[in-house]
This record gives structure tokens, sequence and C-alpha cells, in this order.
């Protein structure tokens, strides 16, 4: 036995020596950030092996249960769960439990719709609705079906509302062939190698650009991030759609992250971390639940960073994120030192929110083991605890020392009147703008349609994009806002203004000249996203704007892919326009690469 397996079997002989702790005694082995406190939402009983949480519109918790995880037991129906949890004291503490809906197979995500939840439980996704107020679900109407069934830690996820109006899905990394379930004549959607995307309200349904395994996030702009097990962090820079209308042009890889084919990034625990690869010690082996924090209850410097949780080092990754061209870039906020680690073996963090109150909430499985048995060699076998208790649990929130207990929490949303909801787009806690933004989508208000277009001229930029976004997603955007954002003085909200100008395109030459503007944008996300948009102008007035956009940044691969999806049909126009100049050579050789095919 080399001295790796040997370490892998003294830990696993520590941890059976080491009983499930109370929630004050798992707490007591946490070290934070300086200056942060953890605090105890809900335990077992009220949660068993918890891998997934959201709060709805009323400030209630569902959290989802995957007892059966890692393998079902035999001779028993599905054990997996949606617990419903109320903290009815108003105390912080999420005392009430009922059980929404069981006999779920291996359910993993929830995403409150209205007033019931969708939920990913492959093969299909559902939506689950108590329509009798007796607290259970039951209506259970599968939505889309197709979706693989291998391992379960490999099946679609993470169902999350993007700021354009879709619903999103992690891959899984194992695909599928996707249709509606109740159109079982309907063509199949493969998403091999790519995430899912569906529209409930416009009915549609398309692969997304990805592929993430265990984890899907937006920060406030809209920008959509994944991880997989090995790569805590990965931001898609471009969407599917670009690479689609461009049949010549051979899309990057599916892991665009930065940091390498396959290789992980260090990480740091403070009890030794028990992996199956001496290549993989001191570094991501389950990376999940991958987080942008938008929360105000946490300090400034929170905002905007990626959390990454990390189960089998008991751990919570947090890295600061910067723009890099038209990509991004992301660094360890604190060398050496993660954000939460934890000397308590059963402590494993498998995702994370946010809530009413701002806080950072994790989910935290609580189990001696998370590997699952198809990973490990048969020699291994022996050293791990397969039958260890699957009944424990906890949810945690992370607050600022001396926080108020419970930190308040605001009206809930599900209460407030049309204009109201509209009023909440200018909260600075992200979960109280997508909860408000969330409940016009799925109401089709024309109501709203008139405090959305004031609130599109609020000093807020974040409220001006949810705004135009749910104006666009209620069928009544107009062209005289998205020329009016296309010179917005904030970036980020003319990188939104550009992707709701695409429908415009085709017929309004005031857009287009707009658009054509932004190629002297600036901002180097700005301009991406303007040779993007100027691909759905048809014509060769597309290629001046185009040949600026690239010669601003002939270095940045990002910007090079745009303008090649942008000039599908053109490449040789612009490849003579670029030649006039000698110092794009990647670029030139990309474009000719285009016109011989």
């Amino acid at each position: 036995m080399n001295v790796h397996l040997a370490l892998v079997a003294a830990l696993a002989a520590q941890d059976k020596e080491s009983p499930p702790f109370s929630p004050e005694e798992s707490a007591r082995r946490a070290r934070l950030d300086p200056g942060l406190r953890l605090e105890l939402v809900a335990a077992e009983p009220a949660v068993e092996s918890p891998v997934a949480m959201a709060f709805d519109e009323h400030a209630r918790l569902y959290v989802v249960e995957m007892l059966d995880y890692p393998v079902p037991e035999k001779d028993k129906p599905p054990q997996g769960r949606i617990k419903l949890l109320e903290d009815r004291d108003r105390d912080g503490r999420y005392e009430t439990a009922t059980v929404f809906a069981d006999g779920l197979l291996m359910a993993n995500g929830v995403l409150p719709w209205k007033g019931g939840v969708l939920v990913t439980c492959a093969p299909h996704i559902l939506y689950l609705k108590d329509t009798d107020g007796d607290g259970r679900a039951d209506r259970r109407e599968p939505l889309y079906e197709g979706f693989a069934v291998q391992n379960p830690q490999l099946r679609v996820s993470f169902p999350t509302l993007g700021l354009d109006n879709w619903i999103y899905v992690a891959n899984g990394q194992r695909g599928g062939k996707i249709r509606p379930a109740d159109r079982p004549d309907a063509a199949a959607v493969d998403i091999g190698g790519m995430d899912f995307r569906f529209d409930l309200v416009r009915a549609t349904h398309e692969p997304a650009a990805g592929m993430g395994q265990f984890g899907l996030a937006f920060d406030d702009w809209g920008r959509r991030f994944v991880c997989t097990n090995r790569n805590h962090l990965i931001p898609i820079v471009m969407e599917n759609r670009y690479f689609a209308r461009n049949p010549h042009m051979p899309p990057p890889a599916p892991r665009t992250d930065n940091q390498g084919a396959g290789g992980a990034s260090r990480v740091y625990p403070i009890r030794p971390q028990k992996t199956l690869s001496a290549a993989h010690a001191g570094t991501f082996t389950a990376a999940c639940g991958v987080w942008i924090y938008g929360g105000d209850l946490l300090p400034e410097p929170y905002r905007g960073a990626a959390f990454t949780c990390e189960p089998t080092g008991n751990l919570v990754h947090r890295e600061i994120v910067s723009a890099q061209g038209a990509g991004f870039e992301s660094r360890p906020a604190r060398e050496g030192s993660e954000f939460l680690a934890s000397l308590d073996p059963w402590f494993r963090p498998v995702s994370l929110a946010e809530g009413p109150d701002g806080a950072l909430y994790v989910v935290d499985m609580y189990r001696a083991e998370v590997e699952h048995p198809e990973w490990v060699p048969k020699d291994l076998q022996s050293r791990f605890q397969w039958d260890h208790p699957r009944t424990y649990g906890r949810i945690w929130r992370i607050v600022p020392e001396g926080a108020a207990r419970p930190a308040a929490a605001p009206r809930a949303p599900g209460t407030l009147s049309t204009a109201e909801q509209v009023e909440l787009l200018e909260s600075p806690n992200a979960w109280t703008r997508r909860t408000a933004h969330r409940l016009l989508l799925e109401r089709q208000d024309r109501d709203a349609w008139g405090p959305l277009r004031k609130k599109a001229l609020s000093p807020d930029p974040r409220a001006r994009v949810h705004a135009a976004w749910l104006l666009e997603g209620h069928r009544s955007l107009d062209v005289d806002l998205v020329l009016r954002f296309l010179e917005d003085p904030h970036p980020r909200v003319r990188e939104n203004a550009l992707r709701l100008a695409e429908r415009f395109m085709s017929w309004s030459g005031a857009v287009r000249e707009r658009v054509a503007a932004r190629a002297e944008d600036p901002d180097a996300r700005v301009r991406f996203q303007a040779a993007l948009c100027l691909g759905f102008w048809e014509a060769d007035g597309a290629l001046g704007p185009l040949a600026r956009i690239a010669r601003a940044a002939p270095d940045d691969p990002w910007t090079r892919r745009a303008v090649a999806s942008a000039a599908a049909g053109r490449a040789g126009a612009l490849l003579e326009r670029l030649m006039r100049g000698t110092e794009h050579g990647a670029l030139l050789r990309e474009l000719a690469a285009l016109v011989g095919a």
C-alpha cells in the first residue's frame, strides 16, 4: 500500500471513531473569516441529508433532502423529500417542518414558482404544488424529461431563474435528450456538453452553454457561473446561440474556466483531507454549490465574491472575481486560509444561498461520507462508512459579529401589491430583487407596465436592468427604452441593453446606429456584447464597427470569438478590412479559417 492509501485508511479509521456532533459542538469546531459568525437555522430532525434550499416569497424555506444518497436502500421506496420549514416565532430558527413532497428518487434542486416549486429529479424536472392548503403537494407534474439517470452525483440540478427570464439548470455532466413531458412525440434536444434552459412564460426551451455539474449562479448583472468537481468557478462568457449562428466556428471546450483543463485550485482544510488520489490532495475534488454573493448583510468586500463548497475538505472557499478583457479572472480572497473550514469531519457543505435577511446560508448534508462507491476502488471500499446514518443535517447562516439575533427580516414580497413589488427592484439585497422579479414575471400583470417603465429610470442601475428585462418578459419593451439604455452611464446597463437590442436589429436603423457606436465603448465587456449584437445585422454595415472592436482588443480571445460569431457569411469581407493593418495576426488566422470553411 502506498503512502497515500495508508493515509486514506488512517483517516477512514479516525472518522469511523468520530461520532456526529451536536449542532452546538459542530459550530464550535468551525473557523470563519474574522468578524463573521455562524448561526444555526435548522437541524435534525427538521432536516435530514439536505442538499439544496430556497426561500419562497413568504420567507418559508424549502429544503431538498437526498436520503437515498449514495445508494438507495434495498426493498424501500424512494426516500427523497422536499421539506417546507417555517420560523413561526421569528427567532431565526426554522422550527416547524412539514413534508411537502416525498418519494423523490435523488431529487437535488428546488426553485419556487407560481405558488409551488420546480424540482430537479432526473429523468425529470417536476412542478409540485399544494392546491388544497394541507401543506403537502397534491399536484405533481413532469415538465421536462430525458435527463440522464446514471451516478447521482452527475444529474441535472440547480434550477435558477436568470435576469433574462429563462430558468437554467446545470447539466450534471451526463446530459440527456430532453423534450416536454406532455409532448412525447416532440423532437428531443440533445444537451451533451451543454446546460439547459427553459421559459415557462413563452413555453420554449433550448441548450445553454456550459456545462455545470452541481452548482449554478448568477451575479447582479445576469452573468452565469457554474462548477465541476475539480473546477470550482467556471464563468459562462458566451452563450450557445452565438456559436450556433456560425456553423463554421468551433466553440471552445466546455470547461471555459480560468484554472486550466482538469486542473483544480488549491484549498486549505484545517483537518486532513481524505482523497482517492495523491495528486488531488490539497485541491478541489468535490467542488459544488458555486454562488455569487449579492446580499446586503455581510460587509461590502464580500459582495460579488464567488463562494464554492468543498465537502471532502469540510470547507467553503471564497474568491474575488474581476474582469479580464471580455472574460473574467479570479483569485483566492485569502491565500492559505479558507472563508469557512471545520474540524468536524461530518461537516459537509454542499450548496449555498441568500435569504430575505441578506445573510449567506450554507446547506450542510452532515454525513460521515460524501463519496460515492462508484468512484472508490474495490480494495478501498471497506475503509468507507457506507452504512453511516443519513438522518442528520443542518442549515447555517453566516452573519457579521454583533448582528441582531435574528437579523431583521423585511416584509415578505408575497404579501405586497404589484406596484410595491416593483419598488423592491431597488433593494440592495439580491434575494429581494430576484424574488420580486420572479413574482412580476409569473403573474404577467399589465398593471406592472407603468411602474416598470418608471423604475427603468431609477438612479439604481440594478433596478433599471431588472425593469427592462421584466418589460421584455411582459412583451412590452419598447425601442425608445432600448435606445436610452444603449447610452446609459453604467457599463453593465449598456451590456444588458445590447442583449435586449438583438431583436430590434433587423428593422430599427436607430438601434443599429447606437449599437455600432458601442464599438468605441471604453468597457471591454460592452464592446464584446456589441460585437455579438452586430451579428443580428445582416448587412455589410456591421463590418465597420466589427473591425473597430477587433482592433481595440486583438489579443482578447473572447472578443475575437464574438467578432467571428458576428461575421457569419461575411468573414471574407471583414478579413479584407482588417488586412489594412498587420497587428491582428490571431484574429486574421481565425477569420481565414472561417473563409476556408
